[in-house]
């Protein structure tokens, strides 16, 4: 009888110990409701797509309405307001909020309940815990946002201006958690509205400067390095009328028409010119343009740099920033083009793959001249297309041509060979006629040489 008890005992013990279903809690029942804490609840299945990411889940989703219970009320002076006739910025920013509301969430409590299909989260934030962690936010910004501020107006009067930017991008970032929220900060001269403060000090400052570019037309070669690099030179008009260099100026070099490779990012040197090379000119474009412009990426912390904020538009309006644009002008070598083209042991007259190149390398490298006297270079080409077998089969016949080609460049002035190579065995195979085969040769022996041969020549530096 004693025993019989006893494992009695046993199994009540263990069974009071083991999840189940009727220990199921209430919020998971029914969505509690609480005047002093915003609720989030989640859930997510479990199974074998899922893995071991449903508490995940559940958790987001538990944090996404957590937020969603909190109000996002815009302050009549906040920088929000100043965007009532902005609706596309309006929207873009009030969706960043949202986000940025659920990413900064702290102190909520947390309880988990799980059976084997289901795992449920659910958050609770203590509403006036919340209010007063925020309003703490809020003032410790504001005020590190008045201190570089301040720092920034100090500088600008000693004309350090690259300083006096640095330091109201660091007030940017120390509010940009908190622009829809009433940006009014009492200091012993008054009230200021930092955002709009801010707002107000740069633009009058850009105002202020100037990027002119030392000489805004360059000639480049479609292949060559810059000799000379893109100048500009970034100047202050002081208040005593003076222009004055700044120094450690960030710039962005960047085309604005056409393609090429160039040193994108510079600083002013304390003579106030900022400097980049071109290294390669990539389209085909006669006319291409560089601007070089204010890089405000470059005062900005490092977990900001990429962040593609509305906000910048707001504090950088695009005619405000000081920019200077570089007019670039494709420059080619001028040669003579001579090409001789066999067809099936034939002489062809017409030369239609000797022209086609001839264009391709008129759009990149050269200008060709109508005369050999006149030319830096002389291009040679001398290919070749020749017939192949004739494959049959039933019910069909498969015609083959294989081409070759040999292509020279010659200094003009030494008669020097400085660049030669051969495209051979290019198969070419089409039913129907050798016609046909000859066209399938010929464009692939165009591609061959583009993937081949063209790429040599970028590096000539002709």
């Amino acid at each position: 009888m004693n025993k019989l008890y006893t494992l009695f005992l046993i199994v009540i013990f263990g069974l009071s110990h083991l999840p189940a279903e009727a220990a199921k809690p209430k919020w998971v029942k029914k969505r509690p409701s609480d005047r002093e804490y915003f609720i989030g609840i989640g859930m997510a299945y479990k199974n074998e797509a899922s893995g071991l990411d449903y508490a995940k889940k559940a958790r987001a989703d538990a944090l996404k309405e957590l937020a969603s219970e909190i109000e996002v009320n815009v302050s009549a002076n906040s920088l929000l307001r100043q965007f009532e006739d902005n609706y596309a910025f309006r929207e873009t920013f009030e969706s960043e909020i949202a986000t940025s509301t659920a990413g900064n969430l702290t102190g909520y409590e947390v309880q988990t309940w799980e059976n084997k299909k289901e795992y449920w989260v659910m958050m609770r934030l203590n509403k006036e815990q919340y209010r007063r962690r925020k309003q703490l936010d809020l003032e410790m910004a504001k005020k590190k946002a008045a201190s570089f501020l301040l720092e920034a107006r100090q500088h600008l009067e000693n004309i350090e201006i690259t300083a006096a930017l640095g330091a109201y991008f660091k007030a940017i970032e120390s509010l940009e958690d908190h622009l829809k929220e009433d940006l009014t900060y009492r200091t012993i001269d008054g009230n200021i509205n930092l955002g709009i403060d801010i707002m107000n000090d740069l633009r009058q400052l850009f105002s202020k400067i100037s990027v002119t570019p030392v000489n805004p037309t360059y000639k480049v070669s479609f292949s060559k390095t810059m000799e000379a690099p893109l100048t500009a030179r970034v100047e202050y008009f002081s208040p005593a009328g003076r222009k004055v260099p700044v120094h450690n100026f960030p710039v962005r070099f960047q085309f604005t028409q056409g393609k090429g490779i160039l040193q994108e990012k510079a600083v002013s040197d304390p003579g106030g010119e900022v400097k980049s090379y071109i290294q390669k000119l990539e389209s085909p474009l006669k006319k291409q343009k560089v601007t070089a412009k204010f890089d405000h990426t470059a005062l900005l912390q490092e977990e900001n740099k990429d962040a593609n904020s509305p906000l910048v538009g707001f504090f950088l309006p695009e005619g405000a920033v000081p920019s200077a644009t570089f007019d670039i002008e494709l420059q080619k070598s001028d040669a003579w083009f001579t090409a001789v083209e066999h067809v099936f042991g034939s002489p062809e007259i017409r030369q239609p793959f000797a022209n086609q190149l001839k264009s391709e390398l008129n759009e990149t490298f050269f200008n060709f001249t109508p005369s050999a006297e006149s030319a830096s270079y002389i291009v040679e080409t001398d290919v070749n297309f020749r017939k192949g077998e004739i494959k049959e089969g039933t019910g069909y016949t498969v015609y083959v041509v294989f081409a070759d080609l040999y292509f020279s460049i010659i200094s003009a002035e030494t008669g020097t060979e400085i660049f030669s190579d051969t495209v051979t065995g290019i198969k070419g195979m089409r039913p129907g006629s050798y016609q046909y085969a000859l066209k399938e040769a010929r464009e692939k022996l165009l591609k061959k040489f583009r993937e081949e041969i063209y790429p040599q020549l970028e590096s000539l530096n002709l």
